[in-house]
């Protein structure tokens, strides 16, 4: 139904779904999830089968996305190639950073199953026993909230997920922040 049976864990089946309807937000096109759901439910139509269209053509389709980007037995492909971002990006999340996007308790397109434990049995299963994000070390090296740098400019999207782990507020010492709101 949504072109992803490879995904055999449920979790990371979950995660999919959840990352297809947020990148319509965070990218800044709404719409292009509002506007079907919408037409669907007032025509009377099944909303799973509006959704699985959804994914389909927007997220798959036209914005590019892969099913391989969740798929825990191509995140273990040790191979560089042109498709091997995922694995590098999740070896970062996985030993340094552990910015885990979990289901808030209220009202959430995340399963409340993709979870910390979700995630360290991602990190576990791809890259091995041991791997834990030392986000203590992390910190230390870059210097955490009181970074050893300069004219620097943090940017955020406004339904950008990761603006939590970035600079919010100014400070006399780094004054420069900015949100970007929708865009178009």
């Amino acid at each position: 139904m949504f072109d992803a049976a490879e995904l055999e864990i449920e979790g990371d089946f979950l995660y999919f779904l959840a990352d297809a309807a947020v990148t319509a937000f965070q990218y800044g096109n709404p719409d292009k999830l509002c506007t079907p759901l919408v037409e669907a439910k007032n025509a009377g139509e099944d909303l799973v089968d509006a959704y699985a269209k959804f994914v389909k053509e927007y997220y798959l389709g036209s914005f590019g996305a892969s099913v391989q980007t969740y798929n825990q037995k191509r995140l273990k492909n040790t191979a560089v190639t042109d498709q091997s971002a995922d694995r590098l990006w999740w070896f970062q999340v996985c030993t340094e950073v552990a910015f885990f996007q979990v289901a808030p308790a209220n009202d959430s397109v995340r399963s409340s199953k993709v979870d910390t434990r979700y995630h360290l049995d991602l990190c576990k299963n791809v890259f091995g026993e041991g791997i834990y994000p030392d986000v203590d070390s992390t910190n230390i090296y870059y210097g955490g909230t009181k970074i050893a740098g300069s004219k620097i400019v943090f940017t955020n999207g406004s339904q950008d997920p990761w603006r939590h782990a970035s600079k919010q507020t100014s400070s006399p010492d780094s004054k420069y922040f900015m949100i970007i709101f929708r865009t178009k």
